[in-house]
């Protein structure tokens, strides 16, 4: 299929009731929103795709960003050249957004309810810190913030999605369609619960273990360990170490084992790159997995709408499927592919919960 590149620039000037998208071609039944498409994050649809997990042939896909975010787009836009076989647009959202009006009606709030009224779904995929004022909290020393448009937008078309404990009598946007799909992957799963209302735990080593990165965490074992510290020690920066980390899960609730159609009693391991995580839950919000002494939140869904969930750890990571690069994670490792840093049925369950999430978009 041929790739439909289109850059939007939306100015304030716009009229709230000018169309946002056009009508979908006859060869396209829907329409997906994929927030903050990136270089790695199209790398990740490119995978999904070619490995037959993500069925895209009669989807458009939608990539969103503010001007304002720090990623130079253009670089995007150029690898759209080389995937002429999917259906994607970007657009450049350039309203005004200040960090006291994201949780009410704002410059932005028109747009997100056409786009809401227009596409079937949303993904939001993983990124850096977001700022602590967004959930009225002073800032961690271990908070670096290098983004904070990204995290404005974001924040913004969540609440206006799905309410929050800001204004409980605002009603969010899925009121209007309960089987709207939204997914976040780690940074999106936080800003999802942040952005009901939620808070987070800003540093996990420090404010959990009373540990610090940069000294090493080798007293802890394997399953509380979220990121690779070894990249944060001075004499192994530089080293080509893998900053993500390998530890297992276990599910709370049937919500997770139900979707992937696998036992709830699995712990499965995953691919895990954060060092913040939920703390108290946004509003809506249930515990779907964590960590396996359960200190740490792993998974979320929505107790209202079926559609909406979101996980901590990084099934997406295209090298569990595409096998052309082979990571280190600690200075007495071999490399290896990711796909064999893991058992077969944690394998396994990254393939399944891919299928899953391809089959619930088929449906929508």
């Amino acid at each position: 299929m041929r790739a439909y590149i289109f850059l939007l620039t939306l100015m304030c000037a716009i009229s709230a009731n000018a169309q946002l998208l056009q009508p979908l071609p006859s060869n396209i039944n829907k329409r997906v929103l994929i927030a903050h498409p990136t270089i790695s994050n199209l790398e990740v649809i490119h995978a999904l795709y070619n490995k037959d997990l993500l069925d895209l042939q009669a989807i458009e896909l939608i990539g969103i960003y503010h001007k304002d975010e720090v990623y130079d787009y253009s670089k995007s836009i150029s690898m759209l050249d080389t995937m002429d076989y999917l259906n994607i647009k970007l657009i450049e959202f350039s309203d005004t957004l200040y960090v006291d009006s994201l949780y009410c009606m704002n410059a932005c709030s028109a747009h997100f309810k056409q786009l809401f009224n227009e596409s079937e779904g949303v993904i939001f995929f993983g990124g850096p810190d977001i700022p602590p004022v967004l959930y009225k909290e002073e800032t961690h020393p271990a908070t670096i913030v290098t983004d904070p448009y990204r995290h404005y937008f974001e924040a913004s078309f969540l609440y206006h999605l799905l309410g929050g404990y800001q204004n409980n009598d605002y009603k969010g946007l899925l009121e209007e369609n309960s089987n709207y799909f939204i997914f976040g992957i780690c940074l999106g799963m936080q800003t999802m619960n942040i952005a009901t209302g939620g808070t987070l735990i800003q540093d996990i080593p420090s404010e959990i273990f009373s540990s610090n990165e940069s000294k090493g965490l080798q007293h802890l074992n394997q399953n509380e360990i979220h990121r690779n510290f070894y990249p944060k020690m001075s004499h192994h920066k530089n080293k080509g170490l893998a900053g993500s980390y390998f530890h297992n899960v276990t599910f709370k609730d049937y919500f997770f084992p139900d979707l992937v159609e696998v036992d709830p009693n699995i712990q499965p391991l995953v691919n895990s790159y954060h060092h913040q995580a939920v703390e108290k839950l946004g509003k809506g919000f249930k515990v779907g997995a964590t960590s396996t002494d359960g200190k740490i939140i792993e998974a979320v869904f929505h107790a209202h709408y079926p559609n909406v969930f979101a996980v901590q750890f990084h099934p997406e990571r295209s090298q569990f499927y595409l096998n052309t690069k082979q990571y280190q994670f600690s200075p007495q490792s071999e490399k290896c592919y990711l796909s064999d840093c893991i058992d077969e049925k944690s394998m396994a369950f990254h393939i399944n919960f891919w299928q899953a999430i391809n089959n619930l978009i088929q449906e929508l």
